[in-house]
Formats: structure tokens, sequence, C-alpha cells
């Protein structure tokens, strides 16, 4: 991940001593390749729409930090794009831990 990702601590109850995957069974997985040309797969936790703006909270697989993108439409597709603004970064992540913060 380079140093611009946003992360969190994943809200779940696995202990990651495993991999969580039989825990987040539920959950879509996409395929990513990073800038550095890193690939990671990575469960979609969620998506959500704050002041007008898309956002998703990815899981990648076997790790315990979830990541938080914003979700912007070209005409390519979907592109995420780091979340660079503090302010909404934590509005972000409150809005997170209120859908998964008992999970």
């Amino acid at each position: 991940m380079t140093k611009d990702d946003k992360e969190i601590m994943c809200q779940c109850d696995c202990n990651h001593e495993h991999t969580c995957e039989d825990e987040h069974e539920d959950f879509p997985q996409i395929h990513l390749v990073l800038e550095d040309d890193t690939e990671v797969d990575c469960l979609v936790l969620t998506t959500m729409e704050l002041r007008g703006k898309k956002f998703v909270a990815l899981l990648p697989v076997g790790e315990e930090r979830v990541l938080l993108y914003e979700l912007k439409e070209t005409e390519e597709g979907i592109e995420l794009v780091n979340i660079e603004s503090d302010e909404e970064f934590e509005l972000v992540s409150k809005a997170f831990l209120e859908e998964f913060g008992d999970e």
C-alpha cells in the first residue's frame, strides 16, 4: 500500500490468526493492482454515500486493516481515489464504524 492509503483496523470478531475469508464469506471480492504494481485481493465490506460522494471500505484478504477510498465513476468505469482530506477521512471512518463497530 502507498503512504497515502487511509486505513483503520477491522472491527470484526475474528482474531486474524487465520485468514478471515471464512468469517467474511458474504462479502464480494475484488482484485486491485496498485500504482506500484502490487496486487491485492480485497473484500468489499460496504459502499456509502456521504455529502454527495461515494466511498468504499475494502478489507485485504488475510489482513486486519480496512482501506477506505472514494469511488469515482469515469468513462472507463469506477476508479478508486485516495481520500486526501483528514476531515473527509474522519467522516468516512465514523460512518464505517457506525455500520460495523459491533461486528
